[in-house]
């Protein structure tokens, strides 16, 4: 499953090529399209990928266009510019998925051939040992590089307000996490549609909140050493990196650190966290954004300012 803007066809086709060259065939491909197309550009769209004419499709054989089900506004109930942002796009994805697993891909992902049979090797391997419901995440490495950009994450810090890096050393096979943020979850259908994204996250740390409640649902969330992950990112400024690259993503990053909280903290780290570490996060981004964000950085700062006002008011709620 591939949630795609359509705007970079090259990072598409890289992964559906690596799609179509696994051992293991027994799959289908859905890509939720998130952009807002006029009815020629969807009619564009689809003839890249599905015509043996088009530009990936013709590199693509005829068992792998059948395998292909693209879904957008146009030929489906899907909404663009959803509130729920990402977290919608994966959820309307995930609810139309027809196997009896789920992985998820973003579109600027690459895997090896045998990602697929290797992974359901290792999930039977430890259903049998641990007897219970198994997420598997992999090694996310950065681009053509063997620099590791996530093994996954051990536990949240409520005084930093940041979750806590984990990387397996070189004798571990795998490890035991709670939170893994990016591409490549792994597990049954049943359990993915169960727990569905959170569309209050809408984009930023939607991930985290995603696996954390898989773990909740009673799964054992393991992250495998040999099942590596290529994440083929644009070149990002540091302020991308921050995920505060815009006020509005500025906004949502803060917000959603108070929502994360305001869920799963107990009530020590609650306190922690409104009088110390919700002020502290929020001043050290709007430093980083005095120091790189350029003519946007009042506006970004400004951002942060609205999320924390916003976190706040989400935070002392009596809604859930």
């Amino acid at each position: 499953m591939s949630p795609t803007r359509a705007n970079d066809a090259h990072t598409l086709s890289r992964l559906l090529l690596a799609l179509m060259d696994q051992t293991y065939q027994t799959f289908e491909v859905l890509l939720v399209c998130d952009r807002r197309f006029t009815p020629e550009e969807w009619s564009d769209f689809s003839t890249m990928i599905l015509s043996e004419q088009g530009d990936i499709g013709s590199k693509l054989s005829e068992n792998m266009r059948q395998k292909i089900r693209p879904f957008s506004h146009q030929n489906s109930k899907f909404m663009p510019l959803s509130p729920g942002g990402a977290s919608a796009t994966r959820n309307f994805g995930i609810c139309q998925a027809r196997g009896d697993f789920i992985q998820l891909f973003d579109d600027d992902n690459t895997v090896g051939s045998q990602y697929l049979e290797q992974e359901l090797a290792y999930y039977e391997q430890y259903t049998e040992i641990f007897n219970q419901k198994i997420v598997l995440t992999p090694k996310l490495l950065w681009r053509d590089t063997e620099t590791i950009q996530n093994q996954g994450f051990l536990k949240y810090n409520y005084r930093l307000a940041r979750p806590q890096v984990y990387f397996l050393s070189e004798n571990q096979s795998y490890a035991e996490i709670s939170m893994f943020s990016g591409n490549g979850v792994f597990s049954t259908a049943d359990l993915i549609k169960e727990t569905l994204y959170d569309e209050k996250f809408a984009r930023i740390a939607e991930d985290l909140d995603f696996v954390y409640r898989l773990k909740q649902n009673g799964a054992k969330i393991l992250n495998i050493s040999a099942l590596e992950l290529r994440h083929r990112e644009r070149d990002k400024t540091p302020l991308e990196q921050a995920r505060i690259g815009t006020p509005r993503s500025a906004e949502q990053k803060i917000k959603n650190i108070f929502l994360r909280v305001r869920k799963h903290a107990n009530l020590i780290q609650k306190i922690i966290f409104i009088f110390w570490s919700s002020r502290g996060i929020t001043l050290w981004l709007s430093v980083k954004a005095l120091y790189y964000g350029g003519d946007e950085k009042r506006s970004i700062i400004g951002g942060l300012i609205r999320g924390y006002l916003r976190g706040q008011k989400v935070f002392f709620s009596l809604k859930n």
